[in-house]
């Protein structure tokens, strides 16, 4: 798990889909967004 950019405490997981990953600080409610580098595509 990340750490908060702003606080320094430990992210936990908030959300996770097929295109991101997204952390939130229980400390401050920051939220960090991070992308998946591959995912599949379906049409």
């Amino acid at each position: 798990m990340p750490t908060c950019n702003q606080c320094g405490t430990r992210m936990s997981h908030n959300d996770e889909t097929t295109k991101l990953t997204e952390y939130v600080c229980p400390n401050c409610h920051n939220t960090e967004i991070a992308y998946k580098s591959t995912y599949r595509v379906t049409a």
